[in-house]
């Protein structure tokens, strides 16, 4: 049974990053992983993809993602997310992120996202 974009993004978010379950992060990441920023855009093989969580959650003591939108398209691929992440880094620093990302999941997996980056703080 193939997962929807929606369950793929939310289990991407609260199982993988709040939970550290990295084998959940290599079944739900393609085998590629675009990454678009403002002016450019980053492919990742799968296995720099999940690389890429195992490092980012080296940084954290503790990290969780709290969802407070989760849209997804109509066309089956696409979920948007507005999130924030209490998050305690490994030197004790204590700080708190917003954004919002939109995912492209094809299958069951996360080809593509979306950032325009984050900003310290909690959403008003």
């Amino acid at each position: 049974m193939i997962r929807t974009a929606r369950e793929v993004v939310e289990l991407y978010h609260l199982v993988v990053w709040n939970q550290r379950d990295i084998g959940l992060a290599g079944e739900l990441l393609g085998e590629t992983v675009i990454r678009h920023g403002v002016g450019e855009a980053v492919t990742l093989t799968h296995e720099q993809a999940v690389a890429r969580v195992v490092d980012h959650l080296a940084m954290f003591e503790t990290i969780r993602f709290d969802l407070h939108l989760v849209v997804a398209g109509d066309d089956g691929e696409h979920v948007a997310v507005v999130y924030q992440a209490p998050m305690r880094l490994t030197d004790g620093l204590e700080t708190t992120v917003g954004s919002m990302e939109i995912f492209r999941v094809v299958d069951g997996r996360i080809t593509e996202v979306w950032n325009c980056g984050y900003e310290q703080g909690v959403w008003a």
